[in-house]
């Protein structure tokens, strides 16, 4: 997986920067958790406070546009995402029932 800085767009009245990024990969789209972790990786930001807004793929096409925000306040981040948006990137459940078993 790799990750290609197209743009950052720093917005501070909402605390958050947006970046867009072009992401290599092989075989299937990443999840939105590993895209999270590589872009926290990348922008040097913790992953707990990204947000992965958009995944565009084009079919047959090992290739996708990435928008994400970084924030610098958690509670900004929960002010202005919608609570959907903010659950896909929980872990589910099960997935912590299975870690802990192991």
């Amino acid at each position: 997986m790799d990750l290609e800085l197209l743009k950052e767009r720093d917005m501070p009245l909402l605390s958050r920067k947006r970046y867009t990024f072009f992401l290599n990969f092989k075989g299937p789209t990443p999840t939105r958790k590993q895209i999270r972790d590589a872009i926290a990786a990348k922008t040097k930001s913790d992953a707990a406070l990204t947000v992965v807004k958009h995944i565009y793929n084009r079919y047959g096409v090992e290739r996708a546009k990435i928008i994400a925000n970084v924030y610098s306040k958690k509670d900004d981040m929960l002010r202005f995402e919608d609570k959907s948006l903010l659950d896909k990137h929980a872990e589910k459940k099960e997935e912590a029932k299975e870690q802990a078993a192991e």
